[in-house]
């Protein structure tokens, strides 16, 4: 069964509804920082952390200090089809305007957080926070082509679409 704030989420995303502000967090949002992920929520209702390919441990200090500070009761880690962090190109890097040592530096630290496949690494990845952190962790894909959020089962390889698991857990 989802918690309730990733219900909240689905609902107000995929279908449109609309709820009155919240008086606080009871969400945390880990996602990409792709310029095509746009969420729609409401108003006081998640912390949203962005990172390159939803990837967490670059954050995760902080979302630990969110969860423990405003009580957050779940967490959502976003992933999206077409993510350029599943196989990057590190050689983009060239085009920067900087010296050469610099960009070295970058291409190794790019070439080290690459994702590999979006929807393996959400689902483990989510597995693995919700370990640490002491919570429920609900891996998601976000696609670029409809704006859709779509939930991953945590332990396989398939998907439902947001809608189903709405109708199966009202």
């Amino acid at each position: 069964m989802l918690p309730k704030p990733i219900h909240i989420l689905l609902q107000s995303h995929n279908e449109g509804a609309i709820f009155p502000p919240f008086e606080r967090p009871a969400l945390a949002v880990v996602t990409c920082m792709d310029f095509r992920i746009h969420l729609h929520m409401p108003e006081n209702f998640a912390f949203v952390l962005r990172t390159g390919g939803a990837n967490p441990e670059p954050v995760e200090p902080y979302l630990a200090f969110a969860v423990a500070r405003m009580g957050i009761e779940a967490i959502a880690l976003i992933g999206h089809t077409d993510c350029a962090m599943q196989h990057p190109d590190p050689y983009v890097l060239n085009h920067l305007p900087t010296d050469e040592s610099h960009i070295r530096q970058y291409r190794a630290q790019i070439a080290a957080l690459a994702i590999g496949e979006v929807e393996p690494f959400t689902r483990r990845q989510a597995r693995q926070l919700a370990a640490r952190l002491g919570l429920p962790v609900v891996p998601i894909l976000y696609r670029v082509e409809d704006h859709r959020l779509v939930v991953l089962d945590a332990h396989s390889s398939e998907h439902q679409t947001a809608r189903m698991m709405l109708e199966r857990n009202p």
